[in-house]
């Protein structure tokens, strides 16, 4: 069993400004007053907040982001074990409009036991993520690509994955499993460990199993340690991309960025929009 989680903490970003009511020298009537705000041209997202069932039975929350009503190729958007936004931290991410404005739909999804998708009813206690849960997490990929091809205004021939932290473990997995619906992949900071720092492979007994085309994003300091024991998570990395056909592995140097916080190292969001322009 996982035990606690010790999960990263964004806040969300509130723009407050004081206001106050007062009177026109001429108008009696109450008036609004406040700082001045900068302007800028805005642009509007369709999202579309959706559920659809894996093959177990597990319900998953998703969020289908356009920023237009065509026909596009689909990106399916998978967050962090623990993280308390689940697929809002990508919706939310600074760095979510650069995949809509390349030319893509998004469909961020939930995976069990986080956000809105529940874990397997089976009598646990509320919460319990076990790594048998692990295990199955590819399901809800294999969820969202069924769902995009009931829609419209998804390629259904041109789907691609990125996930984050142990996200990015179930991409892996994922474009191992669904080798034939999913074009391209992205992988950033790679791996899961037990409490012990032995490696949890994940998707195990999958057959067939052909992982290919995924570009590894790691920072090069990126580091788990526990006693005298540090692990290097390009290492595994490393790894994962000796053993996947037509892959790339990026090591940020010198960074200790992890997951999410990659994608605010200069030069890697241009990478991964410049992965899926020439593989999705």
């Amino acid at each position: 069993m996982i035990g606690s989680l010790l999960a990263r903490f964004r806040r969300p970003l509130v723009l407050a400004a004081a206001l106050s009511i007062g009177c026109a020298d001429d108008d009696d009537r109450p008036q609004i007053t406040g700082p001045e705000l900068p302007t800028a041209e805005g642009r509007l997202y369709r999202i579309r907040e959706v559920t659809f069932p894996t093959v177990d039975e597990i319900p998953v929350a998703a969020s289908y982001v356009r920023a237009v009503e065509e026909t596009r190729p689909v990106v399916i958007l998978i967050h962090g074990l623990g993280d308390p936004l689940a697929r809002l931290e990508w919706v939310l991410s600074d760095r979510f409009p650069a995949i809509l404005e390349a030319g893509y739909h998004a469909l961020a999804i939930d995976l069990r036991g986080h956000g809105e998708t529940p874990l397997p009813d089976d009598g646990r206690p509320a919460g319990q993520l076990t790594y048998a849960d692990l295990e199955e997490m590819h399901l809800e990929v294999g969820a969202a690509i069924s769902w995009l091809r009931g829609q419209p205004t998804a390629d259904k021939a041109r789907i691609g994955v990125i996930g984050v932290g142990l996200g990015a473990s179930v991409a892996f997995v994922s474009m191992g499993a669904f080798a034939d619906d999913l074009r391209a992949g992205v992988a950033l900071s790679p791996g899961f460990w037990d409490p012990d720092l032995r490696p949890v492979v994940i998707g195990g007994g999958i057959s067939p199993f052909a992982p290919h085309t995924i570009l590894y994003l790691v920072g090069g300091a990126d580091t788990l340690t526990l006693g005298d024991t540090v692990i290097n998570l390009s290492e595994w990395a490393s790894v994962l991309a000796e053993n996947t056909p037509e892959s790339d592995l990026h090591i940020v140097e010198e960074s200790p960025a992890h997951g999410f916080e990659l994608l605010n190292t200069p030069g890697v969001m241009q990478r991964i929009l410049d992965w899926l322009q020439a593989h999705l």
